[in-house]
């Protein structure tokens, strides 16, 4: 009876290793392909703070720099370049009628994430969206 009783509770203690297990699994699936194709944001040296980047092959399709800010935890960047992607961005669509607009809302939008989500300041004029290939920047 006692030996039925330990073989029952090493089951259900192999049982419950296995599903964590396979939760752990999905959960690093998920974030490994969170972001996978618009905004990654990295810390960037030369501007002292934060980049965040649209890119296909090597060419920077849409930046949002956030200067003067230092440096933001792994756990930060993975926060900003979820909540952008949210914003579900098709470089694509941005034209010269619309691209101030759009930058706009996404200069405004990274700057409350910084301001409400990680408790920074950004000064004025030291947040840019950028479309390179039209030309347009908004500083806020």
């Amino acid at each position: 009876m006692i030996r039925s009783m330990i073989l029952a509770v090493a089951l259900v203690g192999a049982v419950g290793c296995a599903a964590q297990d396979a939760q752990d699994d999905q959960a690093a699936s998920v974030e490994q392909h969170t972001g996978g194709g618009g905004f990654q944001c990295s810390n960037k040296a030369s501007i002292s703070g934060v980049q965040c980047v649209i890119a296909t092959l090597g060419i920077n399709l849409l930046n949002v720099d956030v200067k003067n800010v230092g440096n933001l935890d792994v756990s930060k960047l993975n926060i900003l370049s979820n909540d952008l992607n949210g914003l579900d961005i098709d470089v694509g669509d941005i034209n010269i009628l619309n691209g101030n607009s759009v930058l706009s809302d996404l200069v405004d939008f990274t700057k409350n994430d910084f301001l409400n989500k990680f408790s920074i300041v950004v000064a004025q004029n030291n947040l840019c969206g950028t479309v390179a290939a039209l030309s347009l920047t908004v500083c806020k």
